[in-house]
């Protein structure tokens, strides 16, 4: 029984057209609006369920399918997701990081057998996967690290303005120019950032900044 698959036999330069199914289970209605991308397949890689977002990704390119079979995800090949799929088969769920080209939009894969519940309710057969797409928000996630650097650091205003200015790519002359200060007041407020945060340096604290690692000490 598919529903909402997306699928195309041979190559073309157009995007692939959404199929329409068979009336959606109240499980496929709740699955659907969700904000990330959800796959259910059978073990082989056959498309069962793509959500609304599952399906954008199906017409970017970012996803491919071949006779209803999932061929690749992001840079994920058949080979490799078959891999997963049977790991998840055996009751191992996995993650996995991925990436999109040429954008490079990064995320990461989780991949687990599909709860019972959902497969009884939606008519599909027990041993259905979940490929569940989780993309990184980096526009997001970085001022609320800085934020919370801010307040567990107790971080003043103008370093934190530092901080951002650094974070998305000024050097420290730029950041002194931008805000009318001296290049020695810009490296100070950097001196203060080290201490204050416990950062060997401040790569390691713009490393931290874009990144989902615990504080830098």
């Amino acid at each position: 029984m598919n529903l909402h698959a997306t699928a195309f036999t041979t190559p073309s330069s157009h995007p692939p057209q959404a199929t329409p199914g068979p009336g959606p289970t109240r499980a496929a209605q709740v699955m659907n609006p969700l904000p990330q991308p959800l796959f259910v397949l059978q073990p082989d890689r056959r498309l069962l369920f793509a959500n609304s977002c599952a399906e954008q990704l199906l017409t970017q390119g970012r996803a491919r399918l071949r006779e209803a079979h999932l061929m690749s995800l992001g840079q994920l090949d058949a080979p490799r997701l078959g891999e997963l799929l049977q790991m998840a088969r055996l009751g191992s769920s996995s993650h996995t990081g991925l990436w999109f080209a040429p954008e490079l939009v990064t995320g990461w894969l989780h991949t687990s057998p599909l709860a019972t519940s959902i497969a009884q309710a939606s008519d599909w057969s027990e041993d259905c996967l979940l490929l569940s797409v989780h993309l990184d928000q980096p526009a997001l996630t970085q001022p609320a690290r800085i934020d919370a650097l801010t307040r567990q650091c107790r971080l003043s205003q103008a370093e934190r303005h530092v901080l951002m200015l650094l974070a998305d790519g000024d050097t420290v002359e730029d950041v002194a120019e931008r805000l009318g200060l001296c290049v020695s007041t810009v490296r100070s407020h950097v001196r203060n950032l080290l201490g204050k945060t416990q950062a060997r340096s401040l790569m390691q604290l713009l490393r931290w900044t874009g990144s989902a690692g615990a504080l830098p000490h």
